[in-house]
């Protein structure tokens, strides 16, 4: 969900009526409504970091990038007196790292550069219980990954988000590397591997669950994501990480507005995010709003992995590949440098001639080189 509202605040909703009424609707909006700060973030209680992001809304057909909010100062108060200030980490992300006592209400204040200023509304801090289960289905056209969780009196409305990894191949292993001193061809070393590569997807989705629709408050395998067959995120191992909190009633209703506005489109008579109401108010009435629900407690995480083996066959097609061979010419020790100087192609395939190294075959960078489209640093986390 991260900075996923602030590029669809303005809705230009158009359609052609199927018989006579060709004219498109086009709600008028005023440039107000499409520069409105966006206020993004879950404080933590239990002295894990605290994120707020700060940012400015464009219209739904802008290509311009996001808009951060820099030089803000934001404070956590609490009912007793208490105040703490996050510190802007990087431009428009604010952090803050703490234990907060549960049992009292805190608000957030924000100042802007221009003085405005906006308060939230007591924010009641509230404890997700332990992730049940995280697991898969398969079918026909790929993998569900779901989640199952219980609730309780206390933690009726869920919300979700998750961050992927996985490990892909480049299209073909290269083992030798070009030596610029030698103007020969070596075999690599473990730290130059280019051909296994780490990426990543921080998913932005929006998946809500009220848990009090079934009996016992059990969430029992809610979807997260889809993994279409042949995706290479399942080429050999895959981990992802889903971190579930509780939210109030008024918070759910405000997420569940922005999924619908963001996932479904919602339709002519959906809510504009500029009159969603969230928990956040100009402390002047009459400065803009803002858009935004910061909730606060305390999430739970857990990390699924699914290795390949699970899953055989897992045919894998990707894009990028789609069209890498490996040339057919040898190229000689003569011309190593020529060839293998430029960034363009690297060596994968040794031709020998009994003991003799009559050179070696090519590839494009780009098919051997699986650091263009991912990183050999392997993530803290993993496990193989």
């Amino acid at each position: 969900m991260k900075r996923r509202y602030s590029q669809i605040i303005v809705l230009f909703l158009f359609f052609t009526a199927l018989s006579s009424c060709r004219d498109p609707f086009e709600p008028e909006v005023s440039f107000q409504d499409s520069n409105l700060l966006v206020i993004e973030g879950y404080i933590e209680t239990a002295s894990n970091e605290s994120i707020i992001r700060l940012s400015r809304t464009n219209p739904i057909n802008s290509q311009d990038p996001i808009r951060v909010e820099t030089g803000a100062y934001i404070t956590l108060l609490s009912e007793t007196g208490e105040s703490w200030s996050f510190f802007e980490k990087e431009p428009g992300t604010y952090s803050l790292t703490g234990s907060f006592n549960t049992a009292i209400s805190y608000r957030l204040q924000i100042t802007l550069r221009g003085n405005e200023a906006y308060i939230s509304d007591p924010i009641f801090p509230l404890e997700s219980p332990e992730i049940t289960e995280i697991g898969f289905n398969r079918n026909e056209d790929g993998v569900q990954l779901f989640v199952s969780a219980r609730g309780n009196e206390n933690a009726v409305y869920f919300i979700w988000d998750y961050e992927e990894t996985w490990i892909f191949r480049a299209a073909f292993p290269s083992s030798f590397i070009f030596n610029p001193q030698t103007k020969q061809i070596d075999l690599r070393r473990p730290d130059q591997n280019i051909h296994l590569c780490w990426n990543e997807n921080k998913v932005n989705r929006i998946v809500l669950e009220n848990s009090s629709r079934f009996s016992d408050y059990l969430v029992n395998e809610r979807e997260l994501v889809f993994i279409p067959n042949l995706s290479e995120k399942l080429m050999q191992r895959y981990s992802i990480n889903v971190r579930q909190r509780v939210l109030s009633k008024e918070a759910f209703d405000f997420w569940e507005i922005m999924r619908k506005n963001t996932e479904d489109i919602g339709g002519i008579f959906s809510p504009l995010p500029s009159l969603i109401k969230g928990n956040i108010s100009p402390v002047d009435p009459k400065d803009p709003a803002a858009i935004g629900f910061v909730s606060m407690g305390k999430s739970s995480e857990k990390r699924h992995y699914i290795n390949v083996d699970e899953l055989r066959p897992w045919p894998v097609f990707i894009e990028d590949y789609a069209r890498c061979e490996i040339f057919r010419d040898t190229i000689p020790p003569s011309d190593y440098e020529l060839e293998f100087s430029s960034p363009n192609r690297l060596p994968v395939v040794q031709v020998n001639n009994d003991l003799i190294i009559l050179g070696f075959q090519a590839a494009e960078t780009r098919c051997a080189d699986c650091t263009l489209r991912g990183t050999t640093v392997r993530p803290d986390f993993w496990e193989d």
